[in-house]
C-alpha cells in the first residue's frame, strides 16, 4: 500500500537548499504513513517529529521524499542543515526575505532568524509551513530555534541519531531496510544488472543499510561489476572498526562497500582519490566547487596537477559523484562524515599531515581575502563550515590563521555576533597555548574580540581586553606596526563608548597624528582615525572643529573606492556635526542625502540607514516640520523594535528621537512614557552615570514639569546639571541644556530673581561655546527676556528681544516656531538627542 501525496498548488515558499527527489527511493511506505499521521491529527499544536536512527540509515532520504510528496499541503517548506548548531540562526535567517521580513544583511543573522521564527509563530504571512532540521544532534543545540505554532499551523521534522529527542519530541525510529526494500531499491538502482537473488545476496552482506546499498549499486553501475565480484571483493577486504572512539552501531559491512568503492575510484582515476583524501579533512557541509577552481596553481604538490587542468579537475570532481562517495548539489560537493572518517583513517600520520595541508592550502589561497566587501559576504558563508575541520584551532600557519580571522570579520560585519564571538574565543584560546600570549596573531583575534564585545554592549569587558591587547602589541611588534594602528583606533572607541569622552578625544589626536604621519592624509587608515577624532569633537561640543574633519573625510572617501557603509558614516556624522552646530537648513540637506543613499545602496533596514533616519528626523523637528518628523521618528522607531527589539542602544536613541518628536507636537503623555523607558534601560546599556544616561534624565525632567510635577523636575535637573558639571563641564552642550530648562523650573515655581541669574549665566556660555546666532542660544536669550520682564528689567529685556528675534528672523526665520514663541514672550525648553557613532 502506498501513501498518497497531495497534488495541490506548489507551496509560496520552497527553500533553496531543499534537496532533489530521489527517484530510486525505495519502501517506507508504514513510516511515511505513521509520519503524516503523527503529523496531521489533533487541534492542538504537536510536539516536533524527531526521526531517529544510526548514520546512513536513509532519514534524510525519508524526509525528502516526505516533503517533496506533502508539498502540496504547505505554503512554505524550508530545510535547516542542523549538524553545526552556530550556523542554524543563518540558515532560519535565511528565510527572512521570502516572508517579506528584512533580510539578515541587512540586520544581521540573529536579528532575521528572531523575526522568522516569529513570523512563524504568528502564522503570518503564511500558517502552513514545514520546517525541517536534518542531521540535529542534542535537543539543547536547536531547541531555541524551533518554533511553537498554533493549533494546526506548522510542522517540524528533525532527524538525529541522539535518542535524547524521545523526551522532546514525538519520535519516529528509521531502521534498516526490511529485505523487500533493499532488492526493490538494487532493482531500482541497478536496473537490469541484477537479479532479485543477487540483490539479496548484497543486502544480506551489507545488513540493508540504506547508505551502504547505494554506494554498492553505484559502483555496479558505475564500472559494470557483477553481484558475484562485488561480493568476492567484498570477501578479500577487511572488516575495521571505522574509529575507536566513534560509534559502534554501524554493520561492520558499510565501511567494507566504502572502500570498494574507493578501490574503484582509484582504479579508474587515480586525481579523483586524491582529491577526496583531501576533501576528508574538510567539514561535513557542502564544499564550494568553485573553491577547487579558485585555488588552481596554487594548490599543494598532491593536487596542483589535477587542479591547474580545468579538463581533469571537472571529471575527478565528478567521478567522486558517480562512484556516490559525494553528493554533488548547488556548486558544492558534500562528502559524508563516516566516509570522511575512513578516509582519513586508512592514512598514516605522515599522509594525514600531507593531505591536511593540501586541504589548508585549498582554503586559504581559493577563500575571499577581503571580509569587508559585502559582495564577497556569500563566499565566505559557504566557508564558515570548515575552517575549524581543517585546522584553524590547532594550527600554527599564519595563512590558516589569516583566514580564519578574516572569517570572524565577515560573521561580525553581517551581524552574527554570538558565532564571531565563538569563533574567536577558541582561535585566540588555543593560540595562546601554542604560541604564548603575544603571538600576533593572538594580538589580532584580542582586537576582533572587542570589536565583538563592544558591539554587544559589553564596554569594559571590551575596553580591557583592547588596553591589554594594545600594550603588549607596542612592546612586541613595535609603535609603528599596522595591527596597533587597528588597536588604537578600537581603544578609542572603547573611551567613546564608557563616556570617557575627553580621553577619546586625547587618544584619537595622537591616532590621527600617528595616520597620518605614517600613511598620508587621504589613506582609508587615516580616514577612519580622523573619523573618530570628529566623533570626539562632536561630543565635546567642538561642533566648529567635527564639521572640518567630516566635511574632509566626506570628500575624500567620495573620490575613493570606499565601501558603502564607510560613505555613509562619514555622511551621517558630517550631516549630526552641522546640526549640532546650529546650521539646520544644511543638516536638513545633508540629512536628506545620506538617508536617501542608505536606502538606496543598503536597503531602508540596515542599521546605518536606521541612524540616517534619526538624524533627518531630529533635524526636521528642529526646523519645525513637526509632522514630517513625527512620520519619520515612528517609521524608524518602528523598524527598530522590530529589528533589534526593546534593548538594543540603537532602539533606545530611536525611542528618544521618538519622545522629543511627541512632547513637540503636545503629546506629553505619550512622551514621558517613553522617556521613562529611555531613562530606566539606559542605565543597563551604559552606566548610571554616563553622559548619555544623565542627559536623558534632564529629559524626563523636562516631561515632568509639562506634567505639573514642578518641584520632581526642579529636583532632578538640579541633580543631573550637578552630574554632568563633574562628568563632562559646567560649559558642555549637555549641562547647558539642563541648565536652560532647570531655568525654566526656576520660573514656573515664581523663583524669577533665581531664574533671571541662571539665565544670564548660561547665555554667557552658550554664547562663547556656540555662537550669538546658534538657535539654542537664540532660545536662552528668549528667556532671559521674560525672567527680566518678570523682575522689572523691561529695558533690557526690550532690547534684548529686538535682537533676539532680529536673528531668528535672520536664522530661522521668523514663522519658525521658537520665534513666534519668543515672540509672544513664551518660554523655550531644549532636549537631548543621544549622537550614534
Amino acid at each position: 500500500m502506498t501513501v498518497p501525496g497531495s497534488p495541490g498548488p506548489e507551496p509560496r515558499v520552497w527553500g533553496s537548499r531543499i534537496p532533489l527527489r530521489n527517484g530510486n527511493f525505495t519502501g517506507r511506505q508504514e513510516a511515511l504513513r505513521e509520519l503524516r499521521r503523527q503529523m496531521s491529527e489533533g487541534t492542538t499544536a504537536i510536539l516536533p517529529q524527531a526521526l531517529r536512527g544510526m548514520g546512513g540509515v536513509g532519514k534524510t532520504q525519508l524526509v525528502i521524499e516526505y516533503a517533496h510528496r506533502f508539498k502540496g499541503e504547505y505554503d512554505v517548506v524550508w530545510w535547516v542543515a542542523s549538524d553545526i548548531p552556530l550556523l542554524v540562526p543563518g540558515a532560519l535567517g535565511a528565510m527572512a526575505e521570502r516572508l517579506g521580513l528584512p533580510s539578515a544583511r541587512s540586520v544581521g543573522i540573529d536579528e532575521a532568524c528572531r523575526s522568522v521564527l516569529d513570523a512563524l509563530r504568528r502564522g503570518d504571512p503564511y500558517p502552513r509551513w514545514l520546517l525541517i532540521f536534518d542531521n540535529a544532534n542534542k535537543p539543547s543545540d536547536i531547541e531555541a530555534h524551533i518554533p511553537e505554532p498554533r493549533a494546526g499551523q506548522g510542522h517540524v521534522l528533525i532527524t538525529s541519531r541522539n535518542p535524547e529527542w524521545s523526551s522532546v519530541a514525538s519520535t519516529v525510529v528509521v531502521d534498516v531496510f526490511d529485505r523487500s526494500e533493499s532488492v526493490e531499491f538494487l532493482g531500482k538502482r541497478v536496473r537490469d544488472r541484477i537479479t532479485d537473488a543477487e540483490a539479496g545476496q548484497l543486502a544480506e552482506r551489507l545488513g540493508d543499510l540504506p547508505l551502504a546499498l547505494e554506494q554498492a549499486g553505484a559502483l555496479q553501475l558505475q564500472t559494470g561489476i557483477s553481484s558475484e565480484e562485488y561480493l568476492e571483493l567484498l570477501d578479500q577486504q577487511p572488516v575495521e572498526t571505522l574509529s575507536a572512539n566513534q560509534p559502534t552501531a554501524y554493520p561492520s559491512s558499510m565501511s567494507s562497500a566504502w572502500r570498494l568503492s574507493i578501490t574503484k575510484l582509484e582504479e579508474y582515476l587515480p586525481p579523483s582519490l586524491q582529491l577526496l583524501r583531501c576533501m576528508a579533512f574538510f567539514g561535513p557541509e557542502p564544499i564550494p566547487i568553485d573553491l577547487f577552481r579558485w585555488s588552481g596553481r596554487s594548490a599543494g604538490p598532491i593536487l596542483s596537477p589535477t587542479l591547474s587542468n580545468p579538463v581533469l579537475r571537472t571529471r575527478a570532481i565528478g567521478a567522486i559523484g558517480n562512484f556516490a562517495l559525494g553528493k554533488i548539489d548547488d556548486r558544492a560537493i558534500q562528502i559524508h562524515r563516516l566516509v570522511q572518517m575512513l578516509l582519513r583513517a586508512d592514512l598514516d600520520p605522515k599522509e594525514q599531515e600531507e593531505y591536511q595541508e593540501e586541504a589548508m592550502l585549498l582554503l586559504t589561497t581559493g577563500a575571499p581575502a577581503n571580509p569587508e566587501d559585502d559582495e564577497l559576504w556569500g563566499r565566505f558563508s559557504r566557508l564558515v563550515p570548515h575552517v575549524v575541520p581543517v585546522g584553524a584551532v590547532e594550527s600554527e600557519d599564519p595563512r590558516l590563521r589569516d583566514f580564519a580571522l578574516n572569517l570572524v570579520r565577515y560573521l561580525y560585519n553581517i551581524g552574527d555576533l554570538g558565532s564571531a564571538r565563538s569563533f574567536v574565543t577558541q582561535f585566540r584560546d588555543r593560540w595562546r597555548e601554542l604560541s604564548g600570549p603575544d603571538d600576533f596573531h593572538v594580538l589580532s583575534a584580542e582586537r576582533h574580540l572587542g570589536n565583538i564585545l563592544r558591539q554587544s554592549g559589553r564596554y569594559q569587558e571590551a575596553f580591557d581586553i583592547d588596553s591589554s591587547a594594545l600594550e603588549r602589541a607596542r612592546r612586541v611588534l613595535g609603535a609603528d606596526d599596522e595591527l596597533v594602528h587597528l588597536l588604537i583606533n578600537s581603544y578609542g572607541a572603547d573611551y567613546r563608548s564608557m563616556g570617557r569622552f575627553s580621553e577619546a578625544q586625547r587618544h584619537d589626536e595622537e591616532s590621527r597624528d600617528l595616520h597620518v604621519a605614517k600613511y598620508g592624509d587621504t589613506a582609508p587608515q587615516t580616514l577612519r582615525a580622523l573619523n573618530n577624532l570628529a566623533l570626539d569633537y562632536a561630543l565635546m561640543s567642538r561642533y566648529a572643529e567635527a564639521v572640518e574633519l567630516q566635511n574632509f573625510v566626506v570628500a575624500a572617501r567620495s573620490t575613493s573606492s570606499e565601501a558603502k557603509v564607510e560613505v555613509l558614516i562619514s555622511m551621517g556624522g558630517l550631516g549630526q556635526a552641522v546640526r549640532l552646530s546650529g546650521d539646520y537648513r544644511s543638516a536638513f540637506d545633508l540629512g536628506v542625502e545620506a538617508y536617501e543613499y542608505g536606502k538606496a545602496e543598503l536597503g531602508p533596514d540596515h542599521f546605518r540607514t536606521l541612524r540616517a533616519g534619526i538624524d533627518l528626523a531630529i533635524v526636521q523637528r528642529r526646523l519645525g516640520t513637526v509632522e514630517e518628523a513625527l512620520d519619520l521618528a515612528r517609521d524608524v522607531h518602528s523598524r527598530y523594535l522590530s529589528l533589534f527589539g526593546p534593548a538594543h542602544a540603537d532602539t533606545v536613541a530611536a525611542v528618544t528621537c521618538l519622545a522629543n518628536a511627541l512632547r513637540t507636537s503636545g503629546d506629553v503623555e505619550g512622551s514621558h512614557a517613553l522617556a521613562d523607558e529611555v531613562v530606566r534601560r539606559l542605565p543597563v546599556i551604559f552606566n548610571p552615570d554616563h553622559p548619555f544616561t544623565l542627559a536623558s534624565r534632564g529629559n524626563l525632567a523636562l516631561l515632568e514639569r509639562a506634567r505639573g510635577n514642578v518641584d520632581l523636575a526642579l529636583a532632578m535637573n538640579e541633580e543631573v546639571l550637578a552630574r554632568l558639571s563633574d562628568v563632562l563641564n559646567r560649559d558642555h552642550h549637555y549641562a547647558l541644556t539642563v541648565a536652560v530648562n532647570l531655568a525654566n523650573d526656576l520660573f514656573e515655581l515664581g523663583r524669577f530673581e533665581e531664574s533671571a541669574e541662571l539665565d544670564r549665566d548660561t547665555l554667557s556660555r552658550l554664547k562663547t561655546l556656540l555662537g550669538d546666532d546658534h538657535p539654542m542660544t537664540l532660545g536662552s536669550a528668549a528667556n532671559l527676556v521674560s525672567s527680566l520682564r518678570s523682575i522689572g528689567g523691561n529695558d533690557e529685556a526690550d532690547a534684548l528681544s529686538q535682537a533676539t528675534l532680529a536673528a531668528y528672523d535672520r536664522i530661522l526665520t521668523n514663522r519658525h516656531p521658537d520665534a513666534v514663541l519668543a515672540a509672544e514672550g513664551g518660554r523655550l525648553d531644549f532636549d537631548f538627542d543621544p549622537p550614534r557613532y
